[in-house]
């Protein structure tokens, strides 16, 4: 199938694509947005996504989510993946690929529906992340269900780890997935019960609590590390030697290094921070 990719993530677009094109599938362009703010615009976007345009896909640059269906168009796609996308596509935008819209979801639907649900699977102690694949309709995360799967992330220290397996996840069900669309599958509706919305974190979760456990203190570091988060949103942060930095990775553990804090149940140590 002719196969279009909305994203927001470079690294997303390049990762669908290689995929699809080693699965027998034709990536033919990656759809996103130039939200962002004054600064950033379509030449912003352009450049983000550069690889990809090297890579021989076509960048259809939409400035507001009314324009997703028309750049859907330009493309002649079968179907539409969507990922890494946290923005409610409009529901003109759904019949515009032959097969419909796809979405990739990091949550077993319907909990944690919304734009946050890898942040919200760390903050609780979640010992596994859920992924479901299903058709797109017009409400949010609620479409029939093509796949579904869960990994293990209890032992995880870091962000790159916890992607690296959820993309493992995702790379494991799209086949499945995308062949139900080829057959035409309409997919199954979601379970009525369950159903929870994982939004975007309160202000107040950013600034680190210390007198919270060592495990309880690194599950907040990386919460903020794989959430989806505003434009103005900082996470993470604290002040070390009076200055106020964000926390980017902590571990229980000094294997890694760092710089050592006392929590209230113990130490944690920093292993990379910034100023904020």
């Amino acid at each position: 199938m002719r196969v279009a990719v909305i994203t927001r993530l470079p690294v997303a677009a390049m990762g669908l694509s290689a995929f699809l094109r080693a699965s027998g599938h034709e990536p033919v362009g990656v759809v996103t947005t130039s939200l962002g703010g004054e600064r950033y615009g379509a030449s912003e976007v352009a450049e983000d996504f550069g690889d990809a345009v090297h890579a021989g896909l076509r960048l259809a640059v939409a400035a507001s989510p009314s324009e997703i269906a028309p750049r859907l168009a330009e493309l002649d796609a079968d179907v539409a993946i969507s990922a890494a996308f946290p923005l409610l596509i409009p529901a003109e935008s759904l019949g515009v690929p032959r097969f419909g819209i796809v979405n990739t979801h990091p949550a077993l639907l319907p909990r944690l529906r919304g734009p946050n649900p890898i942040g919200w699977t760390v903050r609780n102690g979640e010992p596994e992340l859920g992924y479901s694949v299903h058709r797109m309709d017009a409400g949010f995360d609620t479409g029939p269900l093509l796949a579904q799967g869960t990994t293990r992330i209890d032992d995880v220290e870091h962000a790159e780890e916890l992607f690296g397996r959820m993309f493992a996840l995702l790379r494991s069900l799209l086949p499945d997935a995308l062949a139900r669309v080829e057959a035409g599958d309409a997919g199954d509706p979601q379970p009525r019960e369950g159903a929870s919305y994982a939004g975007f974190f309160e202000p107040e979760y950013a600034e680190i609590d210390w007198s919270g456990t060592p495990a309880e203190v690194c599950r907040q570091v990386l919460a903020w590390r794989v959430a989806a988060v505003r434009a103005e949103a900082h996470g993470a942060l604290t002040t070390i030697e009076g200055k106020r930095v964000r926390v980017l990775d902590a571990r229980a553990h000094d294997r890694a290094g760092g710089t050592r804090i006392e929590s209230s149940g113990g130490p944690v140590w920093i292993v990379d921070s910034q100023l904020a």
